[in-house]
């Protein structure tokens, strides 16, 4: 538990508010480990009055959506097993907003008393407005799509949006932590008179997984927004003139992706994108991992040196024989130009690092199609296409997607390719998920009960009211 993860990609919950005599809902607490707390967050969802089910997250060890293979609960008694960690859970619940009970692992047992996730924001009904839950196909039916569709109540034609997931496979909701981030914006939006579609991610709902299972890279997630471009326009209730993206995090790249190919968008909203690309974004938060581990500035530079030299190989590599050769020339080099204090910071011996092999440590990510995408793709080839109108907004507390590197870039771009309607903004106090935060830090996620900050709903609301009069 204490091994420093490196390599990081993308972080790039069942939510909500508690009512009496119902345990749904995501539950967290932390136990004690080597001197730290570990968040543990168990996510019940009732299946029928009789029977439940489960996922667990450990968001330190980045770890999200794992099915237990057992949830059960009699009377104010629960159990949860995650047979494939080899974790269970005992508890009593006080039938209001706490779980007290034992964490076991192994040998180890370990009180862990869990709270609640108060999320006020997530929608209840009644809504106010029309939602329809839809399903539809692409054009060769490989793949099946489940959507959810808002609109303002009423029979005109309204602008709207699609929304586009971050990295990972996650539902239309968004569901992360408790929160519904994606449900509560399209809510809001919703209610200000804009329509939204919200879609489940490949694998994820009622959408398929596809030919591609885990093959499938953010180009092909571009694809299904089309897909989804497509049914919308489909939709009588739908002004075809003002037909938007929001793009979250890795869907901050595709929205410009697809609107580089699709001149039918009228806006575009880049909400934390990694527009400097996915080997740098790699790197800064390799770098702010490795500065909040205790490693001094020195060393983590010194380790940034080598992973920054490493990861233009994956592009330029045709398999891990050839990737392992390229490493071994660059990893020598670098190592003779080291002091002894670093090696030592960095644990180096013959070919490891951080206690970690360093061959099996990009192998194992070079196999993934869609991380070798992700550090392949310069996102500024699309963006440098894009002549629809523009908002681009990170939160200044954002440790995933740092904002003025990115944002400045944004701006670059757009003012090069002389883009005329395009906006930049930071947002001081917020996180990655445009939550209020205190450190920005993906651990503070689920402690924070805002789901996304008043301020900047009503920020991507108004730039939107304003480009779809």
């Amino acid at each position: 538990m204490k091994k420093i993860l490196l390599l990081l990609i993308f972080i790039l919950t069942a939510a909500a508010g508690l009512n009496a005599q119902d345990i749904t809902g995501g539950w967290q607490g932390e136990i004690p480990a080597n001197g730290k707390q570990l968040q543990m967050v168990f996510n019940i969802k009732k299946i029928n009055d009789t029977s439940y089910t489960a996922t667990f997250d450990s968001p330190n060890q980045k770890a999200f959506g794992i099915s237990c293979s057992k949830t059960v609960m009699i009377g104010d008694s629960l159990f949860i097993e995650v047979g494939k960690a080899g974790i269970s859970y005992k508890g009593l619940w006080d039938k209001k907003k706490s779980i007290s009970g034992t964490f076991i692992q192994g040998t180890a047992k370990l009180p862990l008393n869990l709270e609640i996730q108060l999320r006020p924001q997530t929608p209840k009904q009644p809504y106010g407005y029309y939602s329809e839950d839809v399903e539809y196909d692409n054009a060769d039916k490989s793949l099946h799509y489940g959507a959810t569709f808002t609109r303002p109540n009423g029979n005109g034609k309204y602008p709207a949006v699609i929304i586009i997931t971050g990295s990972g496979t996650q539902d239309r909701d968004g569901t992360l932590f408790g929160h519904k981030l994606y449900w509560v914006l399209a809510d809001f939006l919703t209610k200000n008179g804009i329509a939204v579609l919200r879609v489940d991610d490949r694998g994820a709902g009622k959408s398929t997984v596809g030919d591609k299972g885990k093959n499938a890279t953010t180009l092909d997630f571009s694809y299904d927004v089309e897909t989804s471009l497509n049914y919308l326009e489909s939709r009588p209730d739908v002004d075809k003139k003002h037909v938007g993206l929001i793009g979250h995090s890795e869907g901050g790249m595709i929205a410009p992706m697809v609107a580089a190919r699709r001149k039918d968008i009228s806006f575009i909203v880049m909400w934390g994108a990694s527009e400097v690309g996915g080997a740098q974004i790699n790197e800064e938060q390799n770098a702010y991992a490795l500065r909040k581990s205790g490693l001094d500035s020195l060393s983590v530079k010194a380790f940034m040196d080598l992973h920054s030299q490493i990861l233009p190989l994956f592009a330029s590599s045709p398999n891990k024989d050839t990737l392992d050769k390229r490493i071994q020339v660059i990893f020598d080099n670098w190592k003779k130009n080291q002091s002894p204090k670093v090696l030592d910071d960095l644990k180096v011996h013959d070919n490891s690092i951080i206690g970690q092999t360093l061959f099996l440590m990009y192998n194992s990510i070079y196999d993934v199609p869609w991380i070798r995408f992700f550090f392949a793709y310069n996102p500024q080839t699309d963006l440098a296409k894009v002549k629809c109108s523009v908002l681009a907004i990170n939160g200044e507390k954002d440790t995933q997607v740092l904002a003025v590197e990115n944002l400045s870039l944004i701006k670059k771009i757009l003012t090069e390719n002389g883009n005329k309607d395009f906006e930049v903004k930071a947002i001081p106090g917020l996180n990655h998920l445009l939550e209020t935060a205190q450190t920005g830090d993906f651990t503070e996620y689920g402690k924070i009960e805002e789901t996304i900050s008043p301020v900047a709903l009503n920020i991507i609301c108004n730039w939107i009211k304003l480009h779809t009069r």
